[in-house]
């Protein structure tokens, strides 16, 4: 089901609008100009441009701006972000917020551009368009400059003649991967059989963990550090990672390693315990104290039972994201399909709330995160449109990477590609792990020889025994997620 193709086919008239809305909550401010004072706007024209440079997030979710019209009435404006030049690659989605302006007074708008990575320090160029009864203006701010913005004449490429250096917004997203923990490395230590751990860890993934080793005597060892939540026997975030370590002895032989765990989310303000593993080479080998006092930060006697402090604090080095970018997939029910539909698209869902009649949430969400830079482990999951007009069944498909391969490879005109939708881990030997327990089961409603098959992606055992119970083929769990929102 094409979500315009079918509207239009349902008889809707008009453009298909998202309404405004307010910022997610968990989206940190990450840039800003100052609005007009009051609601007042010192505006332009919004034929005309504006972009920001050096970015400080490494996602955009939002952008807030202040409009106001020559004719008082209901408009559709449309903002649409660029990365690096009006010409460049669409961040997201266009978004189309429905407003009802004023002639003596601005409106706040947000609009919704899907949490999208972006890299820090980037540019990213905003342009806008409207339809109404008449002008729309968006504010430029007071008359103080503002560093990292820049309004243009115009949108002509790549970023057009500046105008002024201020416009008034507001915007939200998932700040850069930050440095947690940064506790100096002293020489000697004690034998990676101890454990580390740390507590109120005040980010939702863990990145980078960076340990100093010694040894005392010279060679090849293979290394293995495993990351856990809560304790030495807590659930495994993650991915443990390997290292081959060639090493020279003495303390002015020292390595400093860094260990990438890509993004893996864990709890804020939880605690996460670090093991060593050595797989093969001389078992003798020791990570490093610190210099100075390094709160949350311990080394244990051991790594069984309680967690101790015994041993002091350790040199660490530890990054992570203060937000993790969670995707939630939501489903819905097409009443005149009898089909179901999910979407990790932040924009599309906004969109379809605004024709419940036609669109019913069913009630049941899961997680995942956005297929651009998902965490290690994780897989992008495809999503095939089959339309009618090529002989389709008017539904959609979702799958692993291999899965879209393999589609992708036939050829077959009816599957058409609409990108990845988000991403998820993926069960081995039907088992989901432990950081991300929760099996989406896959139901198929059997309905090919009718050309009306249909799949339900669910994590609801109750929903999907039920639909086996009505005839549809149990497919099993084919992705691994978490229900519990951060």
């Amino acid at each position: 089901m094409s979500i315009s193709k079918f509207l239009r086919n349902a008889a809707f008239a008009g453009a298909l609008i998202i309404t405004a809305s307010a910022t997610t909550a968990n989206a940190e401010l990450l840039a800003s100009c100052g609005f007009s004072a009051g609601s007042t706007v010192n505006g332009d024209n919004i034929n005309r441009g504006f972009y920001l440079t050096n970015y400080p997030g490494q996602s955009l979710q939002s952008i807030k701006l202040r409009h106001e019209a020559s004719v008082a009435g209901t408009y559709q404006i449309t903002v649409t972000a660029r990365l690096g030049s009006y010409a460049g690659p669409i961040i997201g989605e266009p978004y189309t917020a429905a407003v009802v302006l004023a002639t003596s007074s601005g409106t706040n708008v947000t609009y919704q551009l899907g949490d999208m990575p972006v890299a820090p320090g980037s540019t990213i160029a905003f342009s806008m368009a409207a339809t109404g009864p008449g002008a729309v203006l968006f504010d430029v701010a007071v008359p103080a400059a503002c560093p990292n913005v820049v309004e243009t004449e115009n949108t002509s490429p790549p970023l057009s003649t500046v105008r002024r250096d201020r416009v008034g917004y507001e915007v939200y997203g998932r700040a850069a991967t930050q440095s947690f923990y940064n506790c100096p490395f002293d020489t000697g230590g004690d034998g990676v059989d101890r454990g580390i751990y740390i507590t109120n860890y005040p980010g939702e993934t863990l990145r980078t963990v960076s340990i100093r080793y010694e040894v005392l005597t010279a060679g090849v060892r293979q290394l293995r550090l495993t990351a856990r939540q809560g304790g030495y026997n807590g659930s495994i975030v993650g991915t443990p990672r390997v290292k081959t370590l060639n090493m020279l002895a003495g303390a002015a032989n020292g390595q400093i390693v860094e260990w990438d765990f890509g993004g893996a989310f864990v709890d804020r303000l939880g605690t996460i315990t670090f093991t060593h593993e050595v797989i093969s080479g001389n078992s003798s080998i020791y990570h490093s104290s610190t210099t100075g006092a390094c709160p949350n930060v311990f080394e244990t006697e051991g790594t069984t039972g309680t967690l101790d402090t015994l041993r002091g604090t350790r040199g660490i080095r530890v990054t992570g994201d203060r937000e993790a970018g969670f995707r939630q997939i939501v489903e819905y029910y097409i009443p005149a399909l009898n089909h179901f539909f999910i979407s990790g698209r932040p924009n599309e869902q906004s969109l379809l709330d605004q024709y419940p009649g036609v669109y019913q949430r069913t009630g049941t969400s899961f997680l995942g995160f956005p297929s651009v830079d998902a965490p290690q482990g994780s897989v992008p999951v495809c999503r095939f449109y089959l339309p009618p007009g090529l002989g389709g069944p008017n539904s959609h498909f979702y799958g692993q990477p291999a899965d879209c391969n393999l589609i992708i490879g036939t050829g077959n005109p009816a599957f058409v590609f609409e990108g990845y939708d988000f991403a998820l881990y993926t069960p081995v030997g039907g088992v989901c792990p432990n950081f991300a327990p929760n099996k989406v089961y896959r139901s198929f409603n059997n309905r090919t020889a009718q050309n009306d098959g249909n799949h339900r992606y669910t994590t609801t055992v109750g929903n999907y025994n039920g639909m086996t119970a009505i005839g549809w083929t149990p497919e099993g769990a084919v992705f691994c997620s978490d229900l519990t929102a951060p």
